[in-house]
């Protein structure tokens, strides 16, 4: 038998169309950002914008009308909306989100929803942490409540949020589900930004990501039809969510890598105008330029540096990750752990880099009639989620490298 030829691995580069809309709307976007971190909210303008590059679109297939990004094109896309305004691509990534899982859980069923998104430009928030008490009614449930951290919650059009239900989902068939019943299940609660009973509750008063609107929702006695409340779906971490989609979309993506660009964005924002700042003005002491100091000079050199490195390692996973989607092969858990150490380091070196532009800026970084100021908040998002948190992110890799199955005590906690 002749082995079958291997094909060489395709070299992707980020689509074009999509950068380049991008980049146009990033411009509207940058000029409006001081005044969403302000007004602690992003504006209806910004939104709209996306909606109208495409950017609401980027995770939902071209078969509902989406524009069907694969990684390596959403990650120059979200440096590029994270450098023009962290708030609006932090919404922006989380919407994208729920667009893949509410597929993924719902199949057909999400497909009028990814077409609110596609057609009206409607924005999608959650919450992934399960909360409130949510109890079985006639024809569906009725919940009461607090969801902490919904991002984008003040301009969503529709906001999952996640809850537990008494007794085994409808899928469980018995002992070969497991060895005994689970206690409760997880489900989604699908809502109207009208719903009756909910209301949203403006407990963002952060540091970063000010624009964010990443308040509380809060329910009472509120009813959700069992067809607007789909069973949790999550499949194992280095699998696919959308394994029978198109292969731009047919990636593990629990790595959540539009965040791991999005801070990139903010600190090459962040060495970009430090390097305009450090041209054009003179030392407070001696009157020299800034850039002749060689302090300075090696605080850009570590950002450039820093920065360079966590990109070249994310885009290197990336495009490897979307190469087997491409070629039909089945992912394995190195994968996934290769992704998140990608997303971390991104993550990091970002963070990394804006501490040392400090240098350069000396006391003018702390000025808020400067963005220096606000791309210092802003990047330290990147290493504050939950579920991307570097000690977990870690303790993963690690386990993974050592052969120990992630349930193993002792827990990072």
């Amino acid at each position: 038998m002749v082995a079958k030829k291997e094909q060489p691995p395709v070299l992707i580069e980020p689509r074009e169309d999509l950068v380049q809309a991008a980049q146009k709307v990033a411009v509207r976007i940058a000029e409006r950002a001081s005044e969403a971190d302000r007004q602690r909210r992003v504006p209806v303008e910004n939104i709209q914008d996306l909606h109208q590059a495409g950017m609401l679109s980027v995770a939902i297939p071209k078969e509902l009308g989406g524009t069907e990004a694969d990684l390596v094109t959403q990650v120059a896309v979200y440096e590029i909306i994270g450098g023009a305004c962290a708030s609006t691509a932090w919404v922006m990534g989380n919407h994208s989100v729920l667009c893949t899982r509410a597929l993924g859980m719902m199949g057909e069923a999400a497909h009028p929803l990814l077409r609110d998104v596609v057609e009206n430009g409607a924005l999608i928030s959650h919450a992934a942490i399960p909360g409130g008490d949510t109890k079985a009614a006639p024809g569906g449930f009725v919940s009461s409540g607090r969801w902490p951290f919904v991002s984008g919650s003040n301009l969503s059009t529709w906001i999952f949020l996640s809850t537990l239900v008494a007794g085994p989902p409808p899928n469980w068939n018995g002992p070969g589900s497991g060895p005994v019943p689970p206690k409760t299940h997880n489900r989604w609660l699908m809502l109207p930004a009208d719903q009756r009973g909910m209301t949203i509750e403006e407990t963002w008063m952060s540091m970063s990501a000010r624009g964010s609107m990443t308040n509380d929702v809060l329910l009472d006695d509120v009813f959700i039809a069992e067809d607007m409340a789909p069973v949790e779906y999550r499949p194992a971490p280095h699998m696919p969510w959308l394994p029978n989609g198109p292969a731009a979309l047919k990636v593990p993506t629990k790595a959540r890598v539009w965040m791991s660009g999005m801070m990139l964005g903010i600190a090459q924002a962040a060495l970009d105008e430090t390097i305009e700042f450090g041209k054009a003005r003179t030392m407070t002491l001696g009157g020299i330029p800034r850039s002749s100091m060689p302090g300075n000079q090696f605080a850009v050199a570590d950002a450039a540096m820093a920065i360079e490195s966590g990109r070249a390692f994310l885009l290197q996973e990336v495009r490897s990750i979307t190469n087997k989607a491409i070629a039909g092969e089945d992912f394995v858990p190195n994968d996934a752990s290769r992704m998140e150490m990608a997303g971390l380091v991104a993550r990091e070196n970002a963070q990394k880099a804006v501490d040392r532009l400090f240098a350069v800026r000396g006391a003018h970084g702390l000025f808020e009639s400067d963005n220096f100021e606000r791309y210092y908040r802003d990047v330290r998002m990147g290493t504050l989620h939950a579920v991307s948190a570097p000690d977990l992110v870690r303790e993963q890799v690690g386990k993974h490298l050592f052969d120990i199955p992630l349930d193993v005590q002792p827990r990072w906690a």
